[in-house]
Parts: C-alpha cells; structure tokens; sequence
C-alpha cells in the first residue's frame, strides 16, 4: 500500500497570494499555486501541474471565464500533486496556514506503465 501513488488537488482561487505580515510583504508575496508547487519540488513530491482552467467555478462562487490577459480574483486555479498518501499528508500539515479555508481532495491512484 505504500508503493502505491495518490493525488492531492488543491483548489485555489487565483488571486491567492501567499498569507504574509507587513504590507511590503503582502504587495510582494507569490501566488499560492506557484509557491505550493516549489514547495512540493522541494520536498521530493514525484509530481506537481498547476491546471489551467477555461472556465469553472469554486464553492459559493459564480462561473468565472478564463481570459488570457486577465484573471478574476475568484477563477479557480487546481495545483495537483502526485506521491505517497503519507507525503501528502505531510505536505497538508506543513502548509496548514496557507491552505486554510482551501478545498483538498486526496484521491487513491492505480498507476499503469504502459511498455
């Protein structure tokens, strides 16, 4: 069972920035999608895709739209990561504060190498 990969899917809004105190630091701090995914390169995860999404919504919102140049604070932005059920975990626990209130579904995988 421990061989055996899972997927974590983050749901993020897309104007999420990492939670940060001062104002400088708020005006500077990354997107959360993007400093999760340097996150989880850092600590060994096998995978990690931030999904481009053309139109959805998250829960309690309206259907947002994708456009190319702008990006409604509410569009819906997936950050899906690939490991062990433990790591994922782990990784839940380690970035608690920056995904409070944030929807994270862990699916169990059957992964196929086709040769």
């Amino acid at each position: 069972m421990m061989d055996t990969l899972s997927t974590l899917r983050i749901y993020i809004p897309s104007g999420t920035r990492v939670k940060a105190s001062g104002f400088v630091k708020k005006l500077t701090a990354p997107p959360l999608s993007h400093y999760l995914l340097r996150q989880a390169r850092a600590e060994g995860l096998a995978q990690a895709i931030i999904h481009n999404v053309s139109v959805g919504y998250l829960a309690g919102m309206k259907i947002s739209y994708s456009h190319q140049e702008i990006k409604a604070g509410a569009h819906p932005e997936c950050l899906e990561l690939i490991g062990h059920v433990a790591e994922l975990k782990k990784f839940i626990n380690d970035y608690e504060e920056h995904l409070e209130g944030l929807r994270c579904i862990i699916s169990m995988s059957e992964e196929y190498t086709i040769t």
